[in-house]
C-alpha cells in the first residue's frame, strides 16, 4: 500500500471520527435536559439553561399589568383580571425546550446543529386570556371613539328640494385591535394603540346637488273607506319612499316593504290570490307599486322585474300595472340614468302619489301609450238546473275577456317630433270562464179556478109593531091584531 492511500485512510478514518464524536455530541444535546443554545424568549436569551433555570429567569421580568389601550390623546385602563389575563411560563419554556426535540430524527439534529452554529430561535410568551371578555372591552371603548358617517340627504317637501350636508366618520376596527393588543401581550407588552378607521361618506353634497326637478309623477284614487286596504297602501307608500338611488343601483320595491304580515304593520284586506279576489294580509300594496310603476315609465328608468295583475286593475289601465307577492314576484327597476334619483310617496285623503326626482340633465319628453293587441272572448259555459223553470237562465259566475296589452314609452324632441319608441313591456290577462245555470223544471199545468158555492143570504121576516087604536074613555076594548108580514127570500149577488 503506498503511503499516499494510507494517508487518505488516516484522513479518512479522522474525519469520521469527528462526525461521529459532532453527531454524538449533538444527540447528547438533544437528549440532554438543557435547552437548545441560541434561544431567546422576547430577547431573553434561555439556550443552554435548564427549564427551571429558563422559568426563574422569566419571572423576573414577567409580571402581570394592566392592560393601557389608547387612541391619539385618549387612554382607558383594562384590569388584566377583567380578561383573566395570565403569562404561561411553563408552556413558554416547553415550548423552548422542545425545538430540538419533537421533531423526527434528522430534524432534531439539523435543528441542533443550526442553533449550535449561530442561528437565533426566537419565541414569544405564552398567554391566557379570555378572548370574549378582550373583545367585549374593545367594543365598549369604541363607544367612546366611533362616529357614524352621515351620507349627504335630500328633503323634499312640496316643490322645495333641500340637500343635507354630509359628514365623515370614525369606526374602530375591533379584529384588527384584538389581534395587536394579543400580540404585544405575546411579546410582553401591555399597551398598544387602537386601530380606527375614517369612515367617508358614499354620498356627497356635490353628488345630490344635480337633483334639481321632477322627472315622473303619478296619481291613483282608493277607497278611503275600507280601512285595512288603506292602512296598507299607506304603510307601503311610506316604507318604499325617501329612497335615494345613485346611478347604476337598482330598487326593489319588495325590499322597501317588507313582508306582508300582521307583525309588519299590514292589515286585512281584498286581494288578488291566483286570479281570483279575497281576503289576505297585505291588499292594496299593488297599487302603490303600479302607481310608483307609472312614475318610473316617466323618469326614464330601466326595469329589471316587472310582472301584471292576473286582473286587469281598477285604479290603472291595462299595460300599467306591477304586481309584487311575497312568494317571489317583485318590482324593480334601475337608476340608468347619468346621476342620482329621488323616490318620494305621500298620500293625501283617498289618492296616492308616487314621484321621481332627478337631474333637469336626466328630463326626457316621455309620453306612454299601450295598444291592445289581441281579445280573448271569455267561455259560457251551461249547466242545466232542475230548481229553474225551463226557458229560465241564472249567471253562476261572471266570466272575463282575456287581453294582451303591449305598453310603450315614447320619446319626443322640444318639437314634439318622436324620436324614439321603446316597448316596455307584454301584459296578458287570462280570460276567465264564465257560468250559466239554465233551468230544466217544466212548468206546472194550469187547471181552471173551481166555483165554489155560497150559502144563500135569509132576509129576516119584517116585524110590524102593533098598532094600538086610540082609547075611549070608559070603554075597555082589546087592540086589534094586526096579522105578521111574510117570509121573503132574496137572489145572491156577485
Amino acid at each position: 500500500m503506498s503511503n499516499m492511500k494510507k494517508n487518505i485512510y488516516i484522513g479518512i478514518g479522522i474525519v469520521s471520527v469527528i462526525v461521529i464524536l459532532f453527531i454524538g455530541m449533538t444527540i447528547t444535546k438533544i437528549n440532554g435536559q438543557k435547552i437548545v443554545k441560541n434561544t431567546y424568549i422576547n430577547g431573553i436569551n434561555v439556550g443552554g439553561l435548564t427549564k427551571e433555570g429558563a422559568k426563574s429567569e422569566l419571572e423576573q421580568k414577567y409580571r402581570l399589568k394592566d392592560l393601557d389601550i389608547s387612541y391619539l390623546d385618549k387612554s382607558w385602563q383594562v384590569p388584566s383580571k377583567d380578561i383573566d389575563l395570565s403569562y404561561d411560563l411553563d408552556s413558554t419554556v416547553e415550548n423552548a425546550y422542545k425545538l430540538n426535540k419533537e421533531k423526527n430524527f434528522m430534524e432534531n439534529i439539523y435543528k441542533t446543529i443550526k442553533s449550535e452554529l449561530g442561528q437565533k430561535n426566537n419565541l414569544n410568551i405564552a398567554i391566557d386570556y379570555n378572548k370574549d371578555k378582550l373583545k367585549n372591552r374593545i367594543e365598549n371603548i369604541a363607544r367612546d371613539i366611533d362616529i357614524d358617517v352621515k351620507d349627504a340627504s335630500i328633503n323634499i317637501s312640496g316643490s322645495s328640494i333641500e340637500i343635507n350636508d354630509s359628514n365623515s366618520g370614525l369606526k374602530v376596527n375591533v379584529e384588527e385591535s384584538l389581534k395587536n393588543i394579543v400580540r404585544e401581550l405575546e411579546k410582553g407588552n401591555t399597551k398598544e394603540e387602537l386601530v380606527v378607521t375614517k369612515v367617508e361618506p358614499s354620498i356627497t353634497r356635490e353628488q345630490l346637488q344635480e337633483v334639481n326637478t321632477l322627472l315622473g309623477s303619478h296619481t291613483t284614487k282608493f277607497d278611503s273607506s275600507v280601512s285595512g286596504r288603506s292602512t296598507n297602501i299607506k304603510l307601503a307608500a311610506n316604507k318604499s319612499s325617501d329612497v335615494l338611488l345613485m346611478p347604476g343601483e337598482s330598487f326593489s320595491y319588495n325590499e322597501h316593504t317588507g313582508m306582508r304580515t300582521t307583525a309588519n304593520g299590514y292589515k286585512n284586506a281584498p286581494v288578488i290570490v291566483q286570479g281570483v279576489v279575497q281576503e289576505g294580509v297585505g291588499g292594496g300594496v299593488c297599487q302603490v307599486s303600479s302607481t310608483l310603476y307609472n312614475a318610473a315609465l316617466y323618469s326614464g328608468v330601466s326595469f329589471i322585474e316587472l310582472k301584471n295583475h292576473s286582473i286587469p286593475s281598477t285604479y290603472v289601465s291595462k299595460g300599467r300595472d306591477a304586481t309584487v307577492t311575497d312568494s317571489g314576484i317583485d318590482f324593480v327597476f334601475k337608476n340608468t340614468l347619468e346621476h342620482p334619483i329621488y323616490v318620494k310617496n305621500y298620500v293625501s285623503g283617498n289618492t296616492v302619489t308616487c314621484q321621481i326626482y332627478g337631474s333637469s340633465k336626466d328630463k326626457q319628453n316621455i309620453q306612454i301609450s299601450t295598444s291592445i293587441d289581441g281579445v280573448s272572448e271569455a267561455p259560457i259555459k251551461k249547466v242545466e238546473d232542475p230548481t229553474i223553470l225551463k226557458g229560465e237562465e241564472k249567471q253562476l259566475e261572471k266570466g272575463r275577456n282575456g287581453y294582451t296589452v303591449s305598453t310603450y314609452r315614447i320619446y319626443k324632441d322640444e318639437n314634439g317630433n318622436v324620436t324614439k319608441k321603446e316597448k316596455v313591456a307584454t301584459s296578458y290577462y287570462p280570460k276567465k270562464q264564465g257560468v250559466i245555470a239554465v233551468g230544466t223544471m217544466e212548468k206546472p199545468e194550469e187547471k181552471p179556478p173551481t166555483e165554489t158555492p155560497k150559502p144563500p143570504v135569509t132576509t129576516p121576516p119584517a116585524t110590524t109593531p102593533p098598532v094600538t087604536p086610540p082609547q075611549q074613555p070608559d070603554t075597555p076594548n082589546p087592540p086589534a091584531e094586526v096579522p105578521p108580514a111574510e117570509n121573503t127570500q132574496q137572489p145572491n149577488q156577485e
